[in-house]
Formats: structure tokens, sequence, C-alpha cells
């Protein structure tokens, strides 16, 4: 019986046991020459500065609405699994005619200690101009959401496997992240952008569904097993 109990349990002990398990050690990794530039525009009219730091639109009579991504500075011996400061993102929130940019991407780039030597990274940024009917904020804030911000690249440094993803935006320097900017209609509103490295690769949504199903049979197996030991004994 209690082979039995054993083999019925062994494919999600595995499981359970593979999430838990973390290196002991870590060979230090640097992030070094951080950038970023925007591309891949969707909507909007006299858009300007594709493939730059800072792109505009509007109707090419300033001011223009526009984004800007200043890099921070390298980060040498990164933390792992806390946030890292990769930048400060600006939007500038003027009024504009329509049609208005919908999205762009951020090419996200930084060197590494490590393999690859570089890293590159793909983030869509979805833009919502929402209309200025109350004259109030947050009712005519604009807003930008980073709409993939898990991407798991995979960096090796020495024998240690790290992942890079982004974070977010966040207004207080890292205490709270969240994907989803809210920018007050004629400002230039700045937010600063972290990402984190972690040891294990982070589950999508979907396979944090996937995971939560696992674990549950898992449960409920292991409760069905206590039972029958019980009746059994």
């Amino acid at each position: 019986m209690i082979r039995r109990f054993r083999s019925a349990l062994a494919p999600s002990l595995t499981l359970v046991v593979a999430l838990a398990a973390v290196p002991a050690g870590a060979d230090p990794i640097d992030l070094t020459n951080i950038a970023g530039t925007w591309h891949n525009s969707v909507g909007g009219t006299s858009v300007t500065g594709e493939g730059t730091n800072s792109i505009t639109w509007g109707d090419g009579v300033a001011p223009d609405s526009g984004y800007l991504f200043q890099a921070a500075a390298n980060i040498l011996d990164a933390g792992i699994g806390v946030p890292l400061l990769l930048g400060e993102f600006t939007h500038f929130n003027e009024v504009i005619p329509v049609p208005n940019l919908t999205g762009v991407d951020l090419h996200f780039s930084f060197d590494t200690n490590g393999a690859p030597a570089s890293v590159n990274a793909v983030f869509p940024f979805a833009h919502n101009e929402t209309p200025n009917n109350t004259g109030t904020s947050p009712a005519d804030d604009d807003i930008v959401t980073i709409t993939t911000p898990i991407v798991n690249v995979p960096i090796m440094v020495g024998s240690d496997l790290y992942f890079f993803n982004l974070l977010g935006f966040s207004v207080n320097g890292g205490a709270t992240i969240q994907n989803v900017f809210s920018s007050p209609e004629g400002g230039h509103n700045t937010a600063q952008l972290y990402g984190e490295l972690t040891r294990e690769a982070v589950p999508e949504p979907a396979s944090l569904l996937l995971l939560g199903g696992a674990l549950t049979a898992f449960a409920g197996r292991l409760r069905r097993a206590r039972a029958k030991s019980t009746l059994r004994a």
C-alpha cells in the first residue's frame, strides 16, 4: 500500500520539489549600457522619433504628445528577486487632435558579463488617450499600459542561469510597481521603470492557472490517499 501511495503521488511531488528548489550560490551578474528606443507605432499622426529614445505624435505643431525613455546607470552585482531601476519613463501629455497613437514598442537592451553578452527584449506599450471631458484628474488621465512585461530572457553567468523580466512602473522608488501608469492631462509625467532578475522562469498568467490546477490535484490526491490509508489501518 505504501509503494502504491508513493507511485501515485510521484509526478506531483516532483513538480513541487522542482518549483521549490533554489540553488545555494550564484555568480554575480552585471547589467551595463542600458538603452531603450521606440518602434512600430500604431495610429497617431505626425509621428516623429521612431528608432530613438524619444517619440512624439500630434499635429506636428509643438507641443505634441510623446514618450521619453532615459536609461539608468550600470547595475553591477545586481540583486536577485528585487526591483532593479532600469530607467525613467516620461509621458508628455498634451492636448492633441485625433487620431491618436494607440500603441508603440519599447526595444530594450543591456549588456551582461555572461551569455548572451547583449540582451534584447521588446515590451509593447498600449496608449489610451482618454477624452478630456471633466477637466479633472484622474478622470481625464491618459493610461499607459505595458501589455507584455514577462519575457523570461535567459542569461548564463558561469554555471548560474538567470531570467530577466520587466516589472513595470513605479512612482515611489520601487515600493509599489504596476504595469499601468495614469498620466494627468497637460503635464510631463514621469515614472521609473523597474525590472527583475530571478533564478527561475516567471510563470505567465496562463501557466499560473495550470500550476494552480496541478497543485489542487496534488492536494486532492493526497487527501484521498490518506483517507484510504486510514480505512485500511
